[in-house]
């Protein structure tokens, strides 16, 4: 596509794979998080450049549809392009694809704001910066589009009260440790991911089919759609409370909605909801949600 410009190119190791046999997704979004600093360096705002500039770049929000699996070995490869350029935001479109036969692992739609490092807040993005960006506009394709998850299904009216009214459980509690902070000094976009995806067994526990379950009946779990807004930076040493609700089922999909919180302070951090299905280990085929599953929920 017009404007698109390589950022990233790699590999999925063993390390990076879960029990579903599959790239965690937590990896989907370190493998984006590499593939923006690739895009800054770009654009003229490398991390390198900070100490002068005294900017830094962050996520605001990510829309991310996962395309096809990636396993151990695959060859991996990431384009991006700049689809909407605004005063202080952004949006980026970055496309995953497996390098040997080209087909498309997933997409992300990134929403990316200039921050001062000093006050902690968004400021103008500098006018080298446009003008390069300029050059990498691009469109977005179907494939990115939503198709389960349109901006107004993700709900911004997070507290811990509400998550109480609601009946969501609590489904990590944790630390931000040092190593996952990035060069803006709080933790990088992969970790919320990292969060929620371990948040997902408590969820499918809850939703009565744990994973031990799901192994004796030869079944696997895979998100197929997300969207996470982020509403506030988390600094090495915050504690951390996930809270998790089940927002319905609809043929072989089941909807979610995570919601993490500083557990030093209970303000809201970050926001993501999602869908995702069950498969068969063998066939590597969605198969429908068990009705005592649908009962419950």
């Amino acid at each position: 596509m017009t404007g698109m410009i390589d950022t990233y190119r790699g590999y999925v190791s063993m390390q990076e794979c879960d029990e579903m046999g599959h790239m965690n997704i937590q990896h989907y979004i370190s493998k984006s998080s590499d593939s923006s600093y690739n895009l800054r360096v770009a654009l003229g705002l490398a991390a390198l450049d900070q100490p002068q500039s005294g900017l830094g770049y962050v996520a605001l929000e990510h829309h991310i549809r996962f395309h096809r699996e990636l396993r151990t070995s695959d060859l991996v490869t990431i384009r991006s392009g700049i689809v909407e350029l605004r005063d202080k935001t952004m949006r980026i479109y970055q496309e995953m694809r497996e390098v040997l036969d080209d087909r498309l692992a997933a997409t992300y739609v990134v929403d990316t704001g200039c921050l001062d490092l000093a006050t902690r807040r968004l400021t103008a993005w500098p006018g080298e910066t446009r003008r390069r960006a300029e050059a990498m506009k691009t469109a977005l394709p179907p494939e990115a589009l939503p198709r389960a998850l349109p901006p107004e299904a993700l709900s911004r009216d997070v507290s811990l009260a509400r998550a109480d009214a609601d009946g969501m459980v609590e489904t990590n509690r944790s630390v931000v440790n040092t190593w996952e902070c990035d060069t803006n000094n709080h933790m990088n976009a992969r970790f919320f991911m990292a969060r929620f995806s371990d948040a997902q067994g408590h969820m499918w526990a809850h939703a009565g089919l744990g994973r031990h379950e799901q192994a004796a009946r030869g079944l696997a779990t895979a998100t197929v759609e997300m969207r996470l807004a982020y509403f506030r930076e988390l600094r090495a040493g915050e504690t951390i409370v996930v809270r998790t609700g089940i927002l319905g089922v609809e043929g072989k999909t089941i909807r979610y909605r995570h919601w993490l919180f500083s557990g030093d302070t209970g303000e809201p951090a970050c926001a993501a909801e999602g869908a995702g299905l069950l498969f068969d280990r063998a066939s590597r085929k969605a198969v429908a949600l068990p009705e005592a599953l649908r009962a419950r929920v």
